[in-house]
């Protein structure tokens, strides 16, 4: 399914516009290349950054002109010798734009991967996903269960309770409670959650926990969770293994809070 999934994105982005922007990232190397993709065929912009090795910055005349008319369909930038995953100004940005966001992660070698997110590209497999921050992460997880609700989850074998539910998207940067910020703790309530206890967790519920050692998590953060699917089951994702079902006992047990939506605070 995950194949069928990057099968999908890349139809929906153009085939020719992707293999255009791979090769103005090798053309740019080592700078960042940076353009968009509008109506399937790649269109190249300056960088305008006085960092170009380490960020990109589109004319913004040029932008403001693209994205008022309505053509852009996605945004690309590559990483040059970068992670493959979005960094916490990326996440923003595509947040601020709405828009898919493509990172063409490349080397001296030549091209490593291809990371598309946001916007109104088609959803992962909630099972199955490799882990990727920011992008499939275990809070990606939550929010796409949520999102897609029991309909479409079902069509994955999955049985939930919800409708479709929309939660918002968080930029973050990579192991980010490691510097003390919170995603979890201070988002849930404003989101329509409320904090449950551990007995009365069922079906469509979300569950916290302060995951790793001392080192691992320092600050002692809320870092990790899942939901709660029937049959004794939860779903979640961790950076070890793709996303999975497992048993709800070792985790029910381990959780250090339990959350249930109600809806958002009028």
């Amino acid at each position: 399914m995950i194949h069928e999934y990057e099968i999908a994105v890349t139809k929906q982005l153009g085939a020719r516009a992707i293999e255009a922007a791979k090769l103005h990232a090798i053309v740019k190397f080592p700078e960042e290349s940076c353009g968009f993709i509008v109506g399937g065929r790649y269109v190249p912009c300056e960088n305008r950054h006085p960092k170009p090795l380490e960020f990109f910055r589109i004319e913004e005349a040029h932008f403001d002109t693209a994205m008022r008319a309505g053509q852009v369909t996605a945004i690309v930038h590559s990483h040059p010798n970068g992670p493959i995953f979005p960094s916490h100004a990326d996440m923003m940005q595509q947040i601020a734009t709405d828009v898919p966001w493509v990172i063409v992660s490349l080397n001296e070698t030549g091209i490593h991967k291809i990371v598309a997110w946001g916007g109104d590209l088609p959803i992962a497999p909630v099972i199955g996903r490799p882990f990727l921050h920011g992008v499939l992460d275990c809070y990606s997880l939550i929010r796409d269960v949520f999102r897609l609700g029991r309909v479409e989850l079902l069509k994955q074998g999955v049985h939930w309770p919800h409708d479709p539910i929309l939660l918002a998207d968080i930029a973050r940067a990579d192991e980010w409670w490691k510097t003390g910020d919170d995603l979890y703790s201070a988002n849930f309530a404003p989101w329509g959650f409320k904090v449950i206890n551990r007995v009365e967790a069922a079906a469509g519920d979300v569950f916290l926990i302060k995951y790793g050692n001392e080192t691992q998590n320092p600050q002692g953060q809320l870092n990790h969770g899942g939901v709660m699917l029937d049959h004794g089951q939860i779903l979640h994702h961790l950076t070890s293994r793709p996303s999975g079902r497992e048993p709800n006992s070792i985790w029910a047990r381990a959780a250090d809070l339990w959350v249930r939506y109600e809806g958002k605070p009028s």
